[in-house]
């Protein structure tokens, strides 16, 4: 089971449309700001904007996380991310939903807004 914790990693503490930056500014333990900077970089040689998930993409490959594709049950359902530590026990995994990027961690969902009733994407794991 997925606990929810309300958490803004934006510097400013505002509530704008940066979940790809607060998601892997978490993931990856760096600053805010170093990883927005680093996203622009990327979007200035790829020309995607940071929260393109082609930008976001490379972004998380550099860092070494792996894409893992859309989870599915016996049933072929679809997991939602309130079930999602069946699938990664207490790993980090940055998770994709519809229109937002999030990060579970240790079995907690940190973000401004609790999502975990949303269907899962793709997510990405860290590679050991």
């Amino acid at each position: 089971m997925i606990w929810f914790q309300l958490y803004n990693s934006n510097p400013k503490n505002k509530k704008t449309s940066d979940c790809v930056v607060r998601a892997l500014a978490i993931a990856t333990q760096k600053p805010y700001t170093q990883v927005l900077d680093e996203l622009v970089e990327i979007c200035k040689k790829t020309g995607y904007f940071i929260n393109d998930k082609k930008c976001y993409e490379k972004y998380l490959k550099d860092n070494n996380f792996v894409k893992m594709r859309q989870p599915r049950k016996k049933d072929n359902t679809k997991y939602t991310i309130y079930e999602i530590d069946t699938i990664i026990g207490d790993s980090v995994a940055v998770v994709s939903c519809a229109n937002h990027l999030t990060i579970v961690s240790n079995k907690m969902l940190l973000d401004l807004w609790d999502c975990r009733f949303k269907t899962i994407g793709n997510y990405w794991v860290k590679k050991l």
